[in-house]
């Protein structure tokens, strides 16, 4: 069975969707935005095991755009301005959408309210399956920051509500996604999202970090009802989303949806899992999925990364998922390492299809094997 072939896990979601952010979607459960890893590839996987909604990777404005001097030089005419980047352009490829994907939002960043919108227009004339445009206003990384993107807008709200009114004219919901303002910067978090929403964002996605926290320390979980509670129906959770108990806990908390990040890479049927522990209808195969239904997921997975972006893509994005998928199951330790070294995505096929060697020998050495 292929993966394109898996029925969707719980197929009682449909008849009962939710209303988030100017979307009508199948459930509150949402893949994040991941630089380098929410590739086309990967965002079918998770619709596969459950995901309401999906966004691209981070995508940058800049990189949709050519200058003026370029476009001129190209078409040999005195025009202005900026046009779309040549077709099959990485920036370009980015923006796939494959057959199969739940709702897929643009994530876009730029440090210029008038290169975003422009980048906008771009990514709207590549790819007309995105269903709405989320603005980056959280990536605490120097590469992004050093542009004036990211969470360096948290510094510059006016620029930031100003993206949002621009984005908003194209037509379509706007998602800004912020971080925990620490004192230091003009705005509360609060009053942050007031005013993007007063700008017209459709919803808030809000990380319960400082930017200065990066990835490390706790999010500040108590932060995320308290605007629920300010902002009712606005307000999307994001950080340290590891279990269907902490999902559930900002869902309860007035959320109006939560989103998986590095928990979903740590446990891809985290999806699955959460919508059962939430009481939605999932099958048992998901619940508890066996080692070769967890194999046929991968596999196939693979095999879609390697025709999209290339088998050296697909080695480095299987072996990412490889110790979460199996995640528990005696011999992973052995398989993992025995794959550590492989570059070649077909050696490394040839290895996980014969995975269970591992796992049963893991279970000889146990005293486990009758």
């Amino acid at each position: 069975m292929t993966l394109d072939e898996l029925p969707v896990p719980p197929p009682s979601v449909a008849a009962h969707p939710v209303e988030i952010g100017g979307l009508r979607l199948a459930n509150p459960l949402l893949l994040a935005p991941l630089a380098g890893v929410t590739i086309p590839a990967l965002r079918l996987l998770y619709s596969k095991l459950g995901a309401g909604a999906v966004h691209t990777e981070m995508i940058s404005c800049a990189g949709l755009l050519v200058s003026e001097r370029q476009s001129r030089r190209r078409n040999n005419t005195g025009d202005e301005g900026y046009e779309i980047v040549s077709p099959g352009s990485k920036t370009e490829r980015m923006l796939a959408v494959l057959e199969g994907e739940s709702p897929v939002i643009a994530q876009l960043f730029a440090g210029d309210a008038e290169i975003m919108a422009r980048g906008a227009e771009c990514a709207l004339g590549v790819q007309s399956k995105i269903v709405a445009l989320g603005i980056n206003m959280a990536c605490p990384m120097p590469k992004v920051l050093k542009k004036g993107a990211g969470s360096k807008l948290l510094e510059r709200p006016e620029v930031a509500f100003d993206m949002v009114r621009r984005l908003v004219a194209l037509g379509l919901p706007v998602w800004p996604k912020i971080r925990k303002c620490p004192p230091t910067l003009p705005l509360t978090t609060e009053a942050f999202c007031e005013g993007l929403l007063e700008a017209g964002a459709a919803t808030v996605t809000v990380h319960g970090r400082t930017p200065a926290q990066r990835y490390t320390g706790e999010a500040d979980v108590s932060l995320l009802p308290r605007l629920a509670t300010l902002f009712p129906g606005k307000v999307c959770a994001s950080g340290d989303v590891f279990s269907p108990e902490r999902a559930a806990e900002y869902l309860n908390g007035g959320c109006a949806a939560v989103m998986f990040a590095r928990g979903a890479i740590a446990d891809p049927f985290l999806f699955p899992r959460t919508l059962a522990f939430l009481g939605y209808e999932v099958h048992n195969k998901y619940r508890n999925p066996s080692p070769d239904f967890q194999l046929s997921l991968l596999l196939d997975f693979g095999e879609n990364v390697c025709a999209g972006s290339g088998p050296r893509i697909a080695v480095l994005m299987v072996k990412r998922l490889l110790s979460g998928m199996f995640k528990g199951l005696p011999g992973i330790g052995e398989l993992r390492r025995a794959a550590a070294h492989i570059l070649s995505w077909k050696e490394l096929r040839g290895i996980l299809e014969t995975c269970e060697v591992y796992f049963e020998r893991r279970e000889e050495h146990s005293g486990c094997a009758s």
